[in-house]
């Protein structure tokens, strides 16, 4: 994915200079996700139809303007080889265009990876807090291998067509089919595709637009405000990859940081802004995602996350935030992919790993809970 590091860093300076607002008596949000074994993984064409037997969260979105007026619901399971994921994404209105991704819903997905890797700044390496610090043979080069966050499934959507399922390539993290990226970051200014020993893009993704939202969400989320539907993702990854430098290394059992990250094409007249994604979490830390091993299979249950998303308010932001919001919408991409205002070409990213027993250093950092604070949105331009 092409990306301009003038633009991001600029959207991440604005956000490193200005406190974060914060959100947490007001916000509520899960603090895991529970993957479940399924022995029969679900098609991936962007319908929910088979994920009625998986449990389900729903997440409060928030940005540095304050939060999504609708909670995101998540979906996860996993067999011996994959892991599955559901994302939902309710709207006031569908956005679709082929040439300008701004008015496209984009996504993406972070795991943490190193140790001391924090959901704030994308894994906020110290010696990599500035673009002068950061490049290809340098940041990468070990010094900031413990604050490695696997950026996932950074999705713009201009170049696809709903129900398709668009899958992996090898060589570089980039799909230049899809523009649906797999990435790595240490910080907020030094972010790339995948580029290093077998670098591939794993990640396999298709999407819907639905009037109706899942039968799931109406359980979970009471009181929503009107909405004219939801965008649907469905996506998957091989538990384990050939490059374990740059992504989570997924086994049963593990417990992992996690997040996901939202743009939305309806921020702006001209769509979606750099630094105005949403992102999981209340934009405060990791969840955990949690490959649930004790040998059942997912049973249909589904958990509120009572998040309490319509107290956080645009005063909430403003009140703490030294008016870090006021310049969003002038941060954009020079090429147009939707990224976030943390990210080095400016995508929106989530982040991921903690680590329980027996799993390995690389995959599961035992660090898990930071206490950071909405930076994190800052993940990844799309925010990802």
């Amino acid at each position: 994915m092409m990306f301009s590091k003038q633009s991001l860093g600029l959207a991440t300076a604005i956000l490193s200079a200005s406190p974060l607002p914060s959100h947490s008596q007001s916000c509520e949000s899960p603090t895991e996700i529970l993957c479940q074994r399924t022995s029969t993984p679900p098609t991936v064409d962007g319908s929910f139809s088979e994920w009625t037997s998986s449990q389900a969260i729903a997440t409060p979105l928030v940005s540095l303007a304050g939060p999504y007026p609708y909670h995101a619901l998540m979906f996860c399971s996993y067999d011996d080889s994959k892991l599955y994921l559901g994302l939902e994404y309710p709207a006031s209105e569908f956005s679709f265009n082929t040439t300008d991704n701004h008015f496209n819903a984009a996504i993406a997905t972070m795991f943490q990876v190193g140790k001391d890797a924090t959901f704030y700044m994308m894994g906020d390496c110290p010696f990599a807090a500035t673009e002068d610090q950061c490049s290809a043979g340098g940041a990468a080069n070990g010094t900031c291998a413990d604050y490695l966050v696997d950026i996932g499934a950074h999705w713009e959507l201009a170049t696809t067509e709903q129900g398709v399922e668009y899958g992996t390539n090898g060589g570089t993290g980039n799909d230049e089919a899809a523009n649906k990226d797999d990435e790595y970051a240490y910080s907020a200014f030094c972010r790339f595709d995948d580029d290093l020993t077998d670098a591939a893009n794993e990640w396999t993704g298709a999407w819907t637009w639905g009037e109706t939202p899942s039968s799931q969400y109406a359980e979970l989320v009471a009181d929503a405000p009107a909405m004219a539907g939801s965008y649907k993702f469905e996506l998957t990854r091989t538990l384990t990859t050939a490059s374990p430098e740059t992504d989570a290394q997924l086994a049963p059992g593990d417990v992992v940081g996690f997040g996901i990250a939202y743009w939305d094409p309806l921020e702006t007249e001209t769509g979606w802004t750099d630094a105005g994604h949403y992102v999981s979490g209340c934009a405060e830390d990791w969840m955990d995602l949690v490959l649930d091993d004790d040998g059942g299979m997912a049973e249909g249950t589904v958990q509120d996350g009572d998040a309490a998303t319509e107290d956080v308010t645009m005063e909430d932001a403003e009140s703490t935030g030294d008016g870090a919001t006021a310049e969003n919408g002038d941060v954009t991409a020079e090429n147009g992919d939707g990224e976030a205002a943390s990210s080095e070409n400016g995508e929106t990213a989530e982040e991921t790993p903690g680590t329980a027993e027996g799993t390995t250093e690389g995959s599961a950092a035992a660090v898990r809970r930071f206490g950071m604070g909405m930076a994190a949105m800052v993940v990844a331009s799309v925010v990802f």
